[in-house]
């Protein structure tokens, strides 16, 4: 008999609620304790990375416009310099054409006028820090501090364009009137060299070159000076950081040379982990290809797992900022927090155990209720509202424990499913509606893009075709080209960073500006040069486009362009092997304002092709993650176009798709493909070298 009530006890639903709860409790918390420490460590991980990666942020950017006002303030002394020099420059001219009026009015002799000027210009004070200097066509100095060298030849440098100094600035004076020169050369009692500034002027009717030299090593040690005091204040900005107990920030050179060490010095780097004896060990950690305006988190090696690592490559000065974080200081409070989390669930499962059997008996009553409730949910429309039900209500009217509150909260899972239900239709439509928005965002965008090819039938000279395949809905990259004068045929291949939207948006904007600049008749580097200083103004995402820009005279088939930070585009010659434009004139658009670009130019031969395209071609990658590669695509150039570039474009595009191999693709695809056919009559000279023509 005691068996059989034992065995009967064992499966009355009572037990069978108990077991069950203390099952579910107890599986419960075995899921929750590990699944929320894992959480906990990547919510601490995540957050404090984002706090990282912030903190470096901040500080480069505060580096980026300490060192750009340093750069402003040294070019305002320079020019304050240069403009100094050309008034005294100015005002010995003026004198020396003071005595040629007196020769000139019959007052005195050509020849005394000439000795009265000399005389005149001995006479001035002369010092390192400046004086006067005039030579004639024969480079024999007129004018010298050292008088002992009067007579003699003037022996040349060479300035800091690699010319010789004064004869080069002879040159400039004949062709432009007056030139300034930066320089080295012996001091004037010839213990030293110094870095020179000087201002040349041509005086005419004697056939002299006037030079007024100042010493330029001024403007360099307070450039040095400034940068001394710049590293001061960082050297306070980098102590006062702290990220945890043992978080330590620093910045290194190039040459892993210590620029700035973190408070404590070595002994703080090593306190970090026991993978670096010294802040020497943590720079060897760092990537030699470390991306720029972008803080990078750098995986440790295997020996030094316990800490992470930040960086972020300042490139004007080749400087790395490096932020090290101790792993045990971000994950000790997510430790203690799961500790504490344990206490408390083993506290609240002691508990239940010890309250669910006496309870289990009061629950299972009105439980049946429930459950015909819960069956007839599946035959119900959750779009409407649900229908009055009196036994539901009057549980949970009647009962104010669990039961009651089950039943309440049955009642809200029920009205809350059916409004999540309503909602989850309303976001479907809404996320339907956006969708239907990017396709059309895709269609003004491909709209935006010249599409039909061949362009121009009318003009036999050039043939060519483009094609640009987005990763995204919407991409950044663009082409564009269009005829100026009618003899000057422009056109464009540029790589926004990033993708979606704003590569996008960016991309139209920069598309517009190309125009605008090139309806001023300016040059492939004066367009860039121009649009460049209008997308860096006023760029807080930090976002850049690099770009090709090329006009070319249908006449001559003279092509000039400027290559900004693009992929080198191909010249495929007839009977020659695929050349690579390699010069990169400049820096990629919206990095910083007045940067220098400058202008290359080749003459196309009839026949010649000119392949131009974006970093989608050669980073296009198979399953196996493998490139496309230059190697690849100069194999599909090689042969040429053949006068078909819509042919060489589609052999292009099918060759990638085959390569990949179904591999999503990563990167917006653009090419451009142009076919010299020459103009009415061809011209037979041979192309003349590459060469810089600014």
């Amino acid at each position: 008999m005691g068996t059989g009530r034992g065995v009967l006890r064992f499966h009355s639903l009572r037990v069978a609620v108990f077991l069950g709860v203390a099952l579910i409790l107890g599986v419960t918390a075995g899921v929750i304790l590990p699944s929320t420490t894992i959480l906990l460590e990547r919510s601490f991980v995540a957050e404090r990375d984002r706090e990282a990666r912030n903190t470096v942020d901040l500080f480069a950017t505060s580096l980026r416009e300490r060192f750009q006002a340093l750069i402003r303030q040294k070019v305002d002394t320079v020019e304050q310099r240069k403009r100094s020099l050309e008034d005294h420059g100015n005002q010995v001219v003026s004198v020396l054409q003071s005595f040629r009026g007196m020769a000139a009015t019959g007052r005195m002799s050509e020849t005394e006028a000439r000795n009265a000027a000399l005389d005149w210009l001995v006479s001035q004070p002369r010092s390192e820090t400046r004086y006067i200097l005039v030579y004639d066509s024969q480079m024999r100095m007129l004018v010298h501090p050292d008088i002992a060298r009067l007579g003699q030849t003037l022996l040349d440098g060479v300035d800091m364009k690699g010319r010789p100094t004064f004869a080069a600035a002879r040159a400039d004076v004949l062709t432009y009137g007056n030139t300034f020169s930066t320089f080295e050369r012996p001091s004037l009692d010839e213990t030293s060299t110094r870095l020179k500034f000087g201002f040349f002027r041509g005086f005419a009717p004697w056939d002299w070159t006037v030079a007024i030299i100042a010493d330029a090593e001024d403007v360099q040690r307070a450039a040095d000076a400034q940068i001394d005091q710049m590293i001061r204040d960082l050297t306070t900005s980098v102590h006062a950081l702290r990220l945890g107990d043992r978080g330590r920030a620093m910045i290194f050179d190039g040459a892993g040379q210590m620029v700035i060490a973190p408070q404590g010095g070595d002994a703080a780097c090593a306190a970090v982990t026991t993978g670096a004896g010294g802040c020497g060990d943590l720079f060897h950690m760092l990537p030699g290809d470390l991306p720029r305006q972008r803080t990078m988190g750098i995986a440790p090696p295997d020996d030094a797992g316990d800490l992470v690592l930040y960086a972020y490559l300042f490139r004007p000065l080749d400087w790395r900022v490096a932020l090290v974080l101790s792993r045990d200081d971000i994950l000790g409070p997510a430790h203690e927090v799961t500790r504490n989390q344990a206490l408390l669930l083993g506290s609240v499962l002691v508990l239940s155990f010890l309250a669910a059997y006496p309870l289990s008996g009061l629950l299972v009553r009105p439980l049946r209720r429930l459950e015909v409730r819960v069956r007839a949910l599946s035959s119900q429309d959750f779009t409407r509202d649900a229908e009055p039900d009196a036994d539901l209500a009057r549980l949970i009217d009647d009962r104010r424990d669990e039961i009651g509150r089950l039943a309440g909260a049955f009642a809200f899972m029920d009205r809350t499913l059916r409004e999540k239900i309503r909602e989850l239709i309303k976001i479907t439509e809404e996320r339907m509606r956006i969708e239907g928005e990017l396709a059309a965002a895709r269609d003004i965008q491909e709209g935006l893009l010249p599409k039909t090819f061949p362009p121009f039938p009318g003009r036999p000279e050039i043939n060519l075709n483009a094609r640009l395949i987005s990763a995204k809905e919407v991409g950044g990259d663009l082409f564009d080209f269009f005829f100026a004068e009618d003899r000057y045929f422009y056109f464009v291949v540029g790589d926004v960073s990033g993708k979606g939207v704003p590569a996008a948006l960016f991309m139209a904007i920069t598309r517009t500006l190309l125009k605008t600049s090139a309806e001023k008749g300016l040059s492939p580097a004066g367009m860039l040069a121009e649009v460049n200083d209008m997308l860096a103004r006023d760029n807080p995402n930090t976002m850049f486009v690099t770009l090709f820009c090329g006009r070319l005279d249908l006449a001559s088939g003279r092509l000039e362009y400027c290559n900004a930070g693009h992929n080198p585009p191909l010249l495929l010659r007839k009977g020659a092997a695929p050349e690579a434009l390699t010069t990169v004139c400049g820096p990629a658009l919206g990095v910083i304002e007045d940067m220098p670009y400058r202008a290359m130019a080749l003459d196309l031969m009839p026949g010649d092709d000119l392949l131009v395209y974006t970093d989608g071609v050669t980073e296009a990658h198979n399953p196996q993650n493998v490139l496309y590669g230059e190697p690849r695509l100069f194999g599909i150039a090689e042969p040429g176009m053949q006068g078909d570039p819509a042919g060489f474009v589609d052999r292009l595009f099918d060759d990638i798709t085959e390569f990949v191999d179904g591999a999503a693709q990563s990167d917006d695809i653009t090419v451009f493909a142009l076919h010299y056919a020459g103009p009415a009559e061809a011209a037979s000279n041979p192309p003349a070298a590459l060469r810089s023509i600014g």
